[in-house]
């Protein structure tokens, strides 16, 4: 299944306050074990406080950099995307419930924009990846996107 991320309400403010930029920011995606989401959340120090964060082999605390950005506009919508993205589990395993995509340009973690997040397995499961790549196939029409009206 194709992973599609839902925007954090919070993001609007974010780039009205310019704080972050999609389209040239370096954008990372976090694996998460656990996570209550809310929609108040606007920073990494907020997710970080309301989740926990996976570990395993192959992972490093943060996550991933995102490869190849877009963020491309077709009328009236937005679409933000990227290279799918992996971590290589091998000789041991890496396990996760959430994917977060943040704006990790900032310098500490309460100014780092939450832009995504994504329930890896739609059911409420965790996603384990044993002696394999654990990747996340980002959706062919997008990450996600968002639509001015």
């Amino acid at each position: 299944m194709a992973a599609t991320g839902k925007a954090y309400p919070m993001l609007a403010k974010s780039l009205a306050d310019k704080t972050t930029d999609l389209d040239s920011d370096t954008l990372k995606v976090a694996l998460f074990s656990a996570y209550t989401y809310a929609a108040s959340h606007q920073f990494l120090s907020d997710a970080l406080a309301a989740g926990t964060q996976s570990s395993g082999t192959g992972y490093t605390s943060g996550g991933a950099t995102l490869g190849s950005v877009t963020w491309t506009r077709s009328g009236d919508v937005y679409t933000l995307d990227a290279a799918d993205t992996s971590w290589n589990a091998a000789g041991g395993s890496l396990a996760a419930k959430y994917a977060i995509i943040y704006d990790s340009t900032p310098a500490s973690d309460a100014t780092r924009t939450l832009i995504g997040y994504v329930n890896l397995d739609g059911a409420g499961g965790t996603l384990t990846a044993t002696d394999a790549n654990f990747a996340i196939a980002w959706n062919a029409s997008g990450i996600l996107t968002v639509t001015a009206s």
